[in-house]
């Protein structure tokens, strides 16, 4: 491209999406934006993805009995993110359990 010609908006991020990280971070936010849709009405409001490091999405969930259960789920949903992305966008899933909520939990059963 020569100074004197100007470029559109649109191919400069289009370009900057496929060389440089801003790329990958952009289609890692897709699994925030369609979070409920990829886990579902029921197991959505218990777990969240926290964040992803090398390829492994980290998920923090409501507790050990939600942990449990969305493991069942793994695979399928690591199949999910990846035909959403239209590629392999994550390659493994961790479950952490929200240390907030367990003090939250551990809160309310004390007694004075």
């Amino acid at each position: 491209m020569k100074k004197s010609e100007l470029e559109h908006i649109g191919d400069i991020l289009n370009r900057m999406k496929k060389t440089t990280p801003l790329g990958l971070t952009l289609e890692q936010a897709q699994i925030w934006e369609h979070w409920t849709e990829l886990v579902g009405e029921h197991l959505a409001p218990h777990c969240r993805p926290y964040d992803i490091r090398d390829g492994e999405l980290r998920i923090m969930t409501d507790s050990t009995v939600w942990m449990h259960k969305i493991s069942y789920v793994k695979w399928d949903l690591l199949r999910r993110i990846n035909r959403m992305a239209k590629k392999e966008l994550v390659s493994d899933i961790y479950f952490m359990l929200d240390s907030d909520e367990t003090e939250k939990k551990g809160r309310k059963k004390r007694k004075p």
